[in-house]
């Protein structure tokens, strides 16, 4: 085990650990860890949602989602075994680009963009051995889940809070919590039903905060009575509910200023953190981030059809491309960032950290 990344979704222990071959340490893996026997009742619920999360990712065979190898016994611990994608999240990317003020190229986000928009659809596809619909979503789509590797491919990783209708289950996953509150859909903040176009709305918020910096959801300028006199009158105690609903759901987070956001946002609002795109993206990025999901395009296969049609134009971008640019970022950033976002500062230390229950 070289470094501990603290708690799971469900309770579990996220670590990162090293192969031994022979006593030489190759290769790097995420271990989400359970003491066993599970005796109490949150250690039993985390067991299921660990099994659940592995079942799911049987169906989820694609170049760009990150993958599940499988769940192990050993040493008194329950873990499930999951690909470490070294290089780059999107968050370290957007924080290189805020510090240097220098954002990544439009073709660069539709490139990301793209294949993203291709996982999804993979994902929203999936069906049964029976043919039956899966109905994934994941629910949790961030710039911390996508990553870049130093080669230019593009993963989307951790589907541990998504929502889907396995074989011989009615649902899976927790109805309410999911992640971050600043990432959710507007459905998802206003108590209303998900589908695959809320991963499609989210996605779409990571992509121009990727490319400009600004968030959809996010409104610097105003203060909260201002979004309050925004909301009509008539829905005033219904947002009151869902921002107590949120709160509960998310942990105690305060999500008054997201929510407010996402039922008072308009067209104009997605104009203005699109301006500094080219009109073709712009045009996406309007279809896109709609409030209402019957206005945003059907499918990830439609979005990724108008993304790929609008890089086309531009003239194409490719995997070496992105590698490119992330070498001349993380040049323009300094050796010592790029060392410590490619682990080199994760030191190997032989049974260092342990898959034991953590103390009370």
């Amino acid at each position: 085990m070289v470094e501990d990344l603290g708690p799971g979704h469900h309770g579990e222990r996220v670590l990162v650990a090293r192969h031994r071959v022979k006593g030489d340490a190759r290769g790097r893996v995420i271990l989400k860890a359970l003491p066993l026997p599970a005796v109490t009742s949150e250690l039993k619920l985390a067991r299921k949602r660990l099994e659940e999360e592995v079942r799911l990712a049987s169906y989820l065979r694609h170049p760009n989602i990150g993958r599940v190898y499988g769940m192990h016994k050993v040493q008194g611990a329950l873990y499930v075994i999951t690909e470490s994608v070294t290089g780059c999240s999107l968050n370290t990317l957007v924080e290189v680009a805020l510090t240097h003020e220098r954002y990544f190229p439009e073709s660069f986000m539709l490139y990301v963009g793209t294949q993203m928009a291709g996982a999804l659809a993979h994902a929203h596809a999936c069906r049964s051995e029976r043919g039956e619909p899966l109905n994934i979503v994941h629910r949790a789509i961030d710039p911390v889940r996508i990553r870049v590797t130093l080669a230019g491919e593009v993963k989307l990783m951790d589907f541990g809070l998504a929502s889907a209708r396995l074989p011989g289950q009615r649902s899976t996953r927790r109805p309410g919590a999911r992640g971050d509150v600043y990432w959710a859909s507007p459905e998802a903040l206003l108590g209303q039903p998900e589908d695959a176009r809320s991963d499609l709305f989210t996605l779409g918020m990571v992509l121009v905060e990727f490319a400009t910096g600004r968030h959809l959801l996010s409104a610097p300028d105003m203060l909260l009575e201002g979004l309050w006199a925004l909301v009509p009158e008539a829905e005033r105690e219904r947002l009151g509910s869902a921002i107590a609903r949120v709160q509960d759901d998310w942990d105690g987070v305060d999500p008054e200023e997201t929510i407010l956001r996402a039922a008072t946002f308009t067209p104009a609002d997605v104009d203005a953190a699109t301006q500094r795109l080219s009109e073709p993206t712009r045009a996406v990025f309007r279809k896109l981030l709609h409030r209402e999901p019957a206005e945003r395009y059907p499918s990830a296969l439609a979005l990724q059809e108008a993304l790929s049609s609008v890089l086309r134009e531009r003239g194409g971008y490719s995997a070496k491309n992105a590698a490119d640019e992330i070498q001349a970022a993380m040049r323009r950033a300094g050796e010592a960032r790029a060392d410590e976002e490619d682990g080199a500062q994760s030191a190997f230390c032989v049974d260092a950290i342990t898959t034991e229950p953590s103390p009370p």
